[in-house]
C-alpha cells in the first residue's frame, strides 16, 4: 500500500481538525506516532519450503460469521470527518471486500440510519456510561437496528484528547456524535463510565441477547478474566496509541494474552497494522482477525467508498502473496514458528522495543 499517497490525499479532502482528530496521540510530543507499526516490524518473517500452497485461503469465521479476508473495521468514532455518509460509507465498502465494521457508539450517522442504508451484518461497538440507563437505551435501539454482536470498549476512562481540544473540537464540528446529538466531547469525560467490572459483560449479554467482545485488554490477567466473565473473546488494543502516554505496542501484548487463553479462545488485534505483512505476523502471534481503523478513515477521505474496498484487497492481496511466500495455505495454519524476533525491517532501527519473549 502507498500510504503516503492515500493520506496525502485524505490530508486534501479533510479538514484541519478532523485531520488532527483522525491522526491524533496521547505522546505529548507525537515522537511516538508509529512505534507500534515499527513494532510489528521487527518481527522477520521465515519461510519455509515443500509445502503445498497452491490454494492460498484468506477467509476466516469469527463470531461465527465467515469473512473473505481476516481483516474488519475496528470502531473509530466520527466517520463523517472522512466521508459525507459517514459510518455508512465505511460499512458498504467493507462489505464490497467481504468484510465489515464494528460501527462505534459516538458514530456520526444515527444507529438506525446506519442500519437502514448499510448493507451487510455489522458489529455494534459499546462505551459504557456512568448512567446505564443511557447505555441500556442506547443498545436497545442498536439490537432493534440489526447489531449482530457487541464490543465493550474497557480502555478509555475518560478522554484525554489535547489534540482535538486544540483545535476547537466540540460538539458543533462536523464529527458531533449522531447518536447522542446533545452530548459534546467534553461531555463524554463526564459521562463515560470510570468504573466497569466483570459483571458488566454478564449485563451486556442479559440485555441484549447478543454475544460480548471485549475491547481494550493488553494485560493477560485481565484477558483471563474476562472470558471468566463470559465474554466471546477479546481484542488486544491500545486504543490506537490515543488514551496512554507511553503505552506498549499491540505487538508485544498479544502473544502473551494468546498463551494466557489457549488455542481456542477468539483473540483480535488492532493499531499500527497498514501491509499484508503486518496482518501475517498479527495473526502469527495469535490473532485470529486483525482490526484496521485510521486506515479506512484516510481510505475514506482519499477515496470514498471505493477506497475502502480496494484498500481492503490490496492488503488482503498483500497477505495472500505473503502466505504463498512464506510456505503456509490456511490462516489457522500460521503461528509463531513464521516470526524471528529482531530480524524484521524495523530492528535495523534504533528505539524500537522488542517482541516476544
Amino acid at each position: 500500500m502507498d500510504w503516503t499517497a492515500i493520506h496525502a490525499q485524505a490530508t486534501a479532502n479533510m479538514t484541519e481538525a478532523g485531520l488532527q482528530y483522525e491522526d491524533g496521540n496521547a505522546d505529548i510530543d507525537g515522537g511516538q506516532r508509529d512505534i507500534d507499526t515499527l513494532a510489528w516490524r521487527r518481527l522477520g518473517i521465515l519461510p519455509r519450503a515443500f509445502h503445498n500452497v497452491g490454494d492460498i485461503d484468506t477467509a476466516v469465521t469469527i463470531g461465527g460469521r465467515t469473512i473473505s479476508t481476516p481483516i474488519f473495521g475496528a470502531p473509530t468514532a466520527y466517520h463523517r470527518l472522512a466521508s459525507k455518509n459517514g459510518e455508512i460509507t465505511s460499512q458498504n465498502g467493507m462489505d464490497r471486500a467481504g468484510t465489515f465494521i464494528v460501527y462505534p457508539t459516538n458514530a456520526s450517522e444515527p444507529v438506525e440510519h446506519f442500519a437502514a442504508e448499510a448493507q451487510g451484518d455489522w458489529w455494534q461497538q459499546v462505551y459504557l456510561f456512568d448512567n446505564r440507563k443511557v447505555s441500556e437505551a442506547f443498545i436497545e435501539r442498536s439490537v432493534a437496528s440489526g447489531a449482530k454482536t457487541l464490543m465493550l470498549t474497557l480502555d478509555c476512562p475518560g478522554y484525554r484528547r489535547d489534540f482535538g481540544f486544540r483545535n476547537g473540537i466540540d460538539g458543533t464540528w462536523e464529527g458531533a456524535s449522531g447518536n447522542f446529538p446533545n452530548m459534546h466531547m467534553t461531555d463524554w469525560t463526564l459521562n463515560l463510565a470510570t468504573s466497569i467490572t466483570p459483571k458488566d459483560i454478564q449485563w451486556l449479554k442479559e440485555i441484549s441477547g447478543l454475544p460480548v467482545y471485549v475491547k481494550g485488554v493488553m494485560r493477560p490477567e485481565d484477558a483471563v478474566t474476562a472470558m471468566n466473565a463470559g465474554a466471546a473473546g477479546v481484542m488486544v488494543s491500545n486504543h490506537g496509541r490515543r488514551q496512554v502516554d507511553g503505552v506498549v505496542p499491540v505487538a508485544y501484548a498479544l502473544p502473551r494474552i494468546r498463551r494466557a487463553l489457549g488455542r481456542d479462545a477468539e483473540i483480535f488485534a488492532d493499531t499500527g497494522i497498514r501491509t499484508g505483512g503486518d496482518v501475517f505476523r498479527a495473526l502469527a502471534l495469535g490473532a485470529n482477525a486483525v482490526g484496521l481503523g485510521r486506515p479506512i478513515q484516510w481510505a475514506a477521505a482519499a477515496g470514498g467508498e471505493n477506497g475502502i474496498t480496494k484498500m481492503i484487497e490490496r492488503i488482503t492481496d498483500e497477505l495472500a502473496h505473503t502466505m504463498n511466500s512464506a510456505g503456509v495455505s490456511r490462516i489457522a495454519d500460521i503461528d509463531e514458528s513464521f516470526l524471528v524476533e529482531g530480524q524484521g525491517p524495523s530492528a535495523f532501527l534504533s528505539g524500537v522495543p522488542g517482541i516476544v519473549a
